[in-house]
């Protein structure tokens, strides 16, 4: 969300004084095990399964303790980028891909951004599907997260060092080095995340909202925040997957899901923040605020919340309290709270935003699957067991006790019982994924997020020039002051092999794909690290419309927006058919990617 430069002054005034500044930015080194850290790098020439020790765990506590449990931290933060769904993550670590929101760490809080980030910069990760879209971030929207604080051990920056005796060998580990030599001068360095936050609180100015419940009463410049708290932070939220195994080939056969051994103490300690006030109108003396509280997921009773003002403050706010020690133990909260001044005759203009449909121009998908469904031992292609079975043989089941039938092929039960039965039946089976359907888009409205829908299906068109739409009817209310703007984007993916594997265990998804095409599904041309193939992106939307009007013309504008960027491609010659790799193009022909794969349309007006 756009903010005006008062209320911009406002924020980064409170948190600067909020508390002062600490210590240096944590080292990144100690996250190597060697310096007793919890992460394990790959040697100098890994191998595949070496990539295995990059997940061994993927995360571990910056403060090292005999547990992977630690003390939760709280980070104030100004956010940079967000994205949701885009899909790509290691299927078994993750239930669902990650919504990441980088952010600009406030001063006080730099010692939270190790010296591998980017300075004074840190990543925040939560599993999209565990965090509401009403509790996603927009860029330039305030953040206050409190959760796990960890060294991402798949982030890691490694400068070489050299063998003992061998000297003119490089190393990172030990066993880079001949018998008996050790690694001398190696250095390997982790980014520190936020991974997964356990409370969040997304604090949003620049435009208005109601802060009282009488009848008739009138929007107001009001601070919004989002706030949600849930001990579900995904597989980087559970004991299980951020366990260290004594082998990491271990991680083929562990299955950690569905998830059951949650890390956050989440009732352990209250969760507070400070929520800074709009400017102060002349002559205002009272603040009042409202708060909209949403069901829990899990149909639990809220905390209670406690607001105290501070207006007397250089800089009015609230500290704002979830009470997550009190009572029985609450187990999550999510809610909105409205903070204004009472009295501010600021003018605002209700505009809103409807969506109308996705025009999908390019499927993104591959003409033949990553892993294709066929029989295990004809390669013929299915979609499922049965489809492989030697029609020649009969296929057995049983009857009762010890006595089994043949379901074809047989002229009586008795024709089935053993010995003869056991060796009835074909043991060809139908493995893989087949292709892969889905799409995830996502589209914010100054900031404001919300998931597309009927999006599970996206297969058409096949011929360049050609498109389908998916109707779609989600509303976005905003209350803007005339100087204010309003900005629409939109992002996602079309899924791939790797998005079909999530919430499964390794074992289980080489079970149903078999070893090659599992593998394919993880390694497939495209991917920039180990962990999946790649999802193609159908491109971005990024527009912004000027107050007073905000782009709603005289009696509210439809508007068609295409996308731009994105990996959608046709071939090199036969231009009508769509690729997104050289190998769905005729023999000799290469995919010339052109970018975008879907219009958005939707309508703006602005409410009487």
């Amino acid at each position: 969300m756009k903010w005006s430069s008062s209320a911009g002054f406002l924020l980064a005034a409170l948190v600067l004084v909020a508390r002062p500044a600490i210590a240096a930015p944590v080292d990144g080194e100690l996250g190597f095990s060697v310096n007793g850290g919890g992460c394990y790098p790959t040697g100098i020439s890994p191998g595949l399964f070496d990539y295995l020790s990059l997940l061994d765990p993927e995360w571990t506590p910056v403060v090292p303790s005999d547990s992977f449990v630690s003390a939760p931290v709280t980070v104030h933060a100004t956010v940079e980028t967000f994205h949701g769904d885009t899909g790509g993550d290691f299927p078994a670590t993750h239930v669902t891909s990650d919504a990441v929101f980088e952010v600009e760490v406030d001063p006080a809080d730099v010692d939270l951004a190790g010296t591998y980030n980017d300075a004074g910069h840190m990543g925040i990760e939560w599993e999209h599907g565990s965090l509401p879209a009403f509790a996603w971030p927009g860029e330039g929207d305030r953040i206050v997260a409190l959760g796990r604080w960890i060294f991402d051990c798949g982030h890691a920056t490694s400068t070489p060092g050299n063998c003992s005796t061998t000297v003119a060998h490089q190393c990172i580990l030990d066993t880079d080095c001949p018998m008996g030599e050790t690694c001398v001068g190696e250095h390997v360095g982790y980014e520190s995340e936020m991974h997964p936050p356990q409370a969040l609180a997304t604090i949003r100015a620049g435009g208005g909202g109601l802060i009282s419940t009488k009848d008739g009463a009138a929007p107001v410049l009001a601070t919004r925040a989002d706030i949600f708290v849930s001990g579900n932070g995904g597989g980087a939220g559970d004991r299980c997957i951020v366990t260290h195994r004594p082998s990491p080939l271990e991680l083929l056969s562990v299955s950690c899901f569905p998830l059951s051994k949650p890390v956050a103490a989440l009732n352990s300690q209250d969760f507070t923040f400070d929520l800074p006030l709009p400017p102060q109108p002349v002559g205002a003396r009272r603040v009042r605020h409202l708060l909209v509280k949403y069901p829990n997921a899990d149909g639990t009773k809220s905390p209670k919340v406690k607001v105290r003002p501070f207006l007397t403050d250089p800089i009015p706010h609230l500290q704002v309290t979830v009470r997550m020690t009190a009572g029985s133990a609450p187990t999550g909260f999510s809610g909105t709270l409205f903070a204004g001044w009472v009295g501010d005759a600021t003018p605002l203009s209700h505009v809103r935003v409807t969506l109308q449909q996705v025009e999908v121009k390019h499927p993104l998908k591959p003409a033949v699957p990553i892993s294709p469904k066929t029989c295990s031992s004809t390669g013929a292609s299915c979609t499922a067991d049965s489809d492989c079975t030697d029609p020649s043989y009969p296929v057995c089941t049983f009857l009762s006790g010890t006595s089994k039938v043949c379901q074809r092929a047989c002229g009586a039960d008795t024709d089935c019982k053993p010995p003869t039965c056991p060796a009835c039946s074909s043991s060809d089976t139908c493995l893989g994924l087949g292709p892969i359907t889905p799409w995830a888009l996502q589209v914010g409205v100054n900031g404001q997020w919300q998931k597309l829908t009927g999006l599970d299906s996206v297969t058409q068109p096949t011929i360049a020039g050609g498109s389908f739409s998916i109707p779609q009817a989600q509303v976005y209310d905003q209350f803007l002051p005339s100087d204010g703007s309003l900005r629409i984007q939109a992002h996602g993916v079309s899924k791939e092999c790797v998005d079909a594997m999530l919430g499964k265990a390794i074992a289980t998804d080489l079970v149903e794909q078999g070893l090659t095409k599992g593998l394919d599904c993880l390694t497939s041309r495209g991917h920039t690290s180990f962990g999946g193939s790649q999802s193609h992106s159908p491109g971005r939307i990024d527009q912004t419309y000027a107050g007073p009007n905000f782009g709603a013309g005289m009696a509210g504008t439809d508007y068609v927006v295409p996308s731009v960027g994105g990996d959608a491609g046709h071939c090199s010659v036969s231009t009508s058919t769509l690729c997104v790799f050289d190998e769905d193009c005729p023999g000799g022909e290469t995919c010339t990617i052109v970018g975008a794969a879907f219009d958005l349309h939707y309508h703006i007006e602005v409410v009487p």
